[in-house]
């Protein structure tokens, strides 16, 4: 955990040593620029990573992830669409895309009695009509615009609209939510019809599971756009390492989430430096081999 901030603060279009900054200038650019950003991406990556979890457990899947369910395209939808609106507004886009992502949520929920397959299968067809409305404003947007678009898109912690502080309190929130249902989610993995003999209200467990990885997806892609593959990734990996316990899964994911993400932020600054790769880019880089040969070791 020390290293990975080491290396946040650290890496960029160049180097600057954390412990001894050679100047003002360089004094500004760690603790000004970098530091926020570093703890964006560690809460960020945190949020994404337990959704991942929460998601994978209440479909009963463990392909799931925080964008199964389409939050993700609704957030997206709603971004592009205050961009094309409101395009000289500096918040118009973290606006859209919160505004978005609660009518993603509501819509998502009238679903959640259905169970989880059905809920599922309702989650995937949002998303492609979720899908096909961005490609539609994305073909009438004027091109001078279409590069900030794209760049959103592929995820961007450079301007967070949200505080850094902030994220990291909702962070901190999401996890004790999770630690507080643990042992009932420990109980679900069991079954439904286990779980009900056991004393558990699934239904009810559902309900608060889905809407609280839907709020959690919303205020990630809200602060940073849509970074794939860490709500994949991070739980499996844990889930393999620590096992399936959900007191010691969503804290090791919500930290595995958080290093992985600083991690491919840095590296995204350093890559084609001066010049920046948009962080997404990056987590699908290391996530796709890394999902394969987690699945090759599953196997």
């Amino acid at each position: 955990m020390v290293l990975t901030l080491f290396l946040g603060l650290g890496l960029g279009e160049a180097w600057v040593n954390p412990f001894n900054p050679a100047s003002d200038l360089e004094r500004t650019v760690l603790w000004e620029l970098r530091w926020p950003r570093v703890l964006t991406a560690l809460a960020v990556g945190g949020l994404l990573a337990l959704a991942g979890a929460w998601f994978q457990v209440l479909l009963g899947n463990p392909l799931a992830e925080p964008y199964v369910l389409g939050v993700a395209g609704s957030s997206a939808c709603g971004a592009i669409a205050a961009l094309a609106l409101l395009p000289g507004s500096a918040i118009a886009m973290p606006m859209g895309a919160f505004a978005g992502a609660v009518v993603g949520i509501a819509v998502i929920m009238a679903f959640a009695h259905l169970g989880a397959s059905r809920l599922l299968l309702a989650g995937v067809v949002l998303a492609a009509f979720w899908s096909a409305c961005l490609a539609l404003m994305l073909a009438l947007m004027p091109g001078h615009r279409l590069g900030m678009a794209l760049s959103w898109m592929m995820g961007d912690l450079s301007t967070s609209p949200l505080p850094a502080y902030g994220l990291c309190a909702a962070w901190l929130a999401a996890l004790g939510a999770g630690l507080a249902l643990s042992r009932s989610l420990d109980v679900l993995m069991l079954g439904e019809m286990h779980a009900k003999a056991l004393g558990v209200e699934v239904k009810r467990l559902r309900v608060k599971v889905l809407l609280l990885a839907s709020v959690v997806t919303a205020i990630a892609v809200t602060a940073a756009g849509t970074i794939g593959f860490v709500g994949l990734v991070v739980p499996h990996a844990m889930r393999l390492v620590f096992g399936g316990l959900h007191r010691i899964l969503l804290p090791a994911s919500a930290l595995g989430g958080g290093m992985l993400l600083v991690l491919a932020d840095a590296g995204a600054r350093v890559v084609i430096a001066p010049a920046e790769l948009p962080v997404g880019v990056i987590t699908a880089m290391i996530g796709v081999p890394v999902f394969l040969w987690l699945l090759l070791k599953r196997a």
